[in-house]
């Protein structure tokens, strides 16, 4: 757990991790002041913390920020422009209504499982080869996408594979940029936010030149269900999606290609430090010094073998083979356990479960189904031509930039920190969802969809940033995956709950989505730790 020393009285109690049973009071809880004794090897991390402080920072942060902001970038870059182009499949491919959904539940499917598989691989073979790896399964399975011909099982076969590797992006981009940059400096990560609108808009515009412009006519048959001889939608007149999946995926193997040929990315020193390699730990802070241009750590083993004398290393097993690290990986699945040994991490664990299903359930409502419910009450959520559409796309999602400003600044503030501006966020954000119940134009329609973005976009930036602050390096990949997992099933399983208000014909699926988001703000109203002020271990 990433805490601070504590003066919370602790006794020895007979079956709890370590003998010791740390007592919080509800005020504590509430405050988000609620800590635990330092472990031996958080010690040894403020050592390491001292370091990087002292580096400040400098070139190699700024490399770390902008390659992880990509990894953010690719993220809904990826969904906006599968979302965008998915008409032209069913079209071209003859889908049927009741079959459309699946690319989109595949696309979650395999979110759901890279966050959860890269995450603990993250924490077991190290951040290194999976900060990498996530981009280029990302690029070849998606661009792969474009040489399907009539398969639309095919196509969301390969989307699900591609998506594993997005889903790895945000969770192991989080956790590498906290780990290199100086504790005050730690409010950047929250800025990473703001890649994810500027995205969105890329991937507009991409569509806009792709499968908007190169697609059969819209009044035409796919040529399965055409007559023969009659005009009908072929894989040459509807090329246009099959360019734009090309495009990005050339653009996320171009990020691939800087992370891993143009950037020198060291390992990070906290999560060799928690696989016992304390002295290559040292090494690589004299290389990322060198790179900076600061001066030489100080650091020694000494100093580690003054914070525990029976210090013990581990082999280095960076060299192994693939199956030795697949070995490692299944005897190593069991440290997982650490993870909900102790109740203050376990209880931090639960609340942030809830605020991320609450939170992916509640924008994947929205994103469904919103749409419908505006032309079930004859409000025109749509243009008059093809270029306004795709201007209100950037009405819409370029201002989420916002949100991610108004994060960068909450989170640092005495009064809200982390906790409370997640809190607000996400209240204002349910707020902006129960408000489309009152649209009665297009206008209504697009200031509300932007509100309902920064909202989202001010929410989505602390959470991402704040998770992986409050765990330990040995368990900080593991949870950010799992709990992005869950808000992945979450997004699952939404849509189906919302289908009975749409049958219906009522906007009450909006309100289902404001609750959820709800239902997250109040959870978080509990969750005991804030970060602003504490050391991140």
């Amino acid at each position: 757990m990433s805490t601070r020393p504590s003066s919370i009285s602790t006794e020895k109690k007979e079956g709890s991790p370590g003998g010791e049973q740390t007592h919080v009071s509800i005020g504590e809880v509430m405050q988000g002041s609620a800590v635990e004794e330092l472990t031996i090897f958080e010690r040894k991390a403020a050592l390491i913390n001292a370091e990087i402080d002292k580096l400040g920072f400098g070139k190699y942060q700024w490399c770390i920020w902008l390659l992880c902001g990509f990894g953010y970038f690719l993220d809904l870059a990826w969904s906006q422009g599968v979302g965008l182009l998915s008409t032209a499949i069913f079209q071209e491919m003859n889908v049927p209504a009741d079959k459309q959904g699946l690319i989109f539940t595949c696309g979650n499917a395999g979110l759901a499982v890279g966050a959860f598989s890269f995450g603990i691989i993250t924490d077991i073979i190290g951040r290194k080869w999976a900060f990498n790896i996530t981009c280029l399964i990302t690029s070849v399975f998606g661009m792969l996408m474009a040489a399907s011909k009539t398969s639309y099982g095919a196509v969301c076969g390969i989307y699900f594979l591609s998506c594993i590797g997005l889903g790895g992006n945000i969770p192991i981009d989080a956790t590498i940029a906290l780990e290199f940059l100086p504790q005050n400096r730690r409010y950047l990560v929250s800025l990473l936010g703001m890649w994810q609108p500027i995205g969105v808009v890329i991937a507009s515009a991409i569509s806009y030149g792709t499968a908007a412009k190169y697609r059969c006519s819209v009044k035409l048959p796919a040529c399965a269900a055409a007559k023969a001889g009659e005009p009908c939608c072929s894989l040459s007149s509807n090329m246009g999606w099959r360019y734009e999946v090309i495009i990005i995926g050339a653009m996320t193997l171009f990020i691939f290609g800087i992370r891993f040929l143009v950037f020198r990315f060291y390992e990070s020193p906290k999560f060799l430090l928690s696989r016992g390699r304390e002295q290559e730990a040292i090494d690589i802070l004299h290389k990322i010094a060198k790179f900076n241009g600061a001066e030489a750590p100080t650091l020694t083993m000494d100093d580690f073998y003054q914070t525990d004398p029976e210090i013990y290393h581990q082999r280095n097993e960076d060299g192994a083979d693939v199956k030795t690290v697949v070995v490692r990986m299944v005897k190593n699945l069991g440290y997982l356990r650490g993870l909900f040994a102790k109740k203050l991490q376990c209880f931090t664990f639960f609340i942030l479960a809830v605020a991320y299903m609450g939170n992916y359930w509640s924008f994947n409502l929205a994103g469904y189904f919103l749409p419908i419910v505006l032309l079930d009450n004859n409000v025109d959520s749509g243009a008059n031509s093809v270029s306004e559409t795709y201007r209100e796309y950037v009405y819409i999602y370029l201002p989420g930039v916002i949100g991610s400003i108004l994060a960068l600044f909450s989170v640092q503030m005495p009064l809200l920190g982390r906790k409370w501006s997640l809190v607000i966020s996400a209240a204002l954000q349910g707020v902006s969802m129960a408000m489309y119940t009152q649209v009665k134009n297009t206008a209504g329609y697009v200031g509300l969809n932007a509100l309902e973005y920064i909202m989202q976009s001010y929410f989505n930036s602390i959470l991402y940033s704040a998770a992986p602050e409050v765990f330990g390096t040995t368990y900080r990949a593991s949870a950010s995956g799992m709990l992005s997992c869950l808000g992945r099933i979450a997004s699952i399983v939404a849509p189906f709950a919302g289908q009975q208000y749409i049958a219906e014909g009522r906007a009450g699926v909006l309100w289902l989505g404001a609750g959820g988001i709800w239902v997250s703000a109040l959870f978080l109203c509990f969750l005991p730790i804030e970060m602003r002020n504490r050391q991140m271990y």
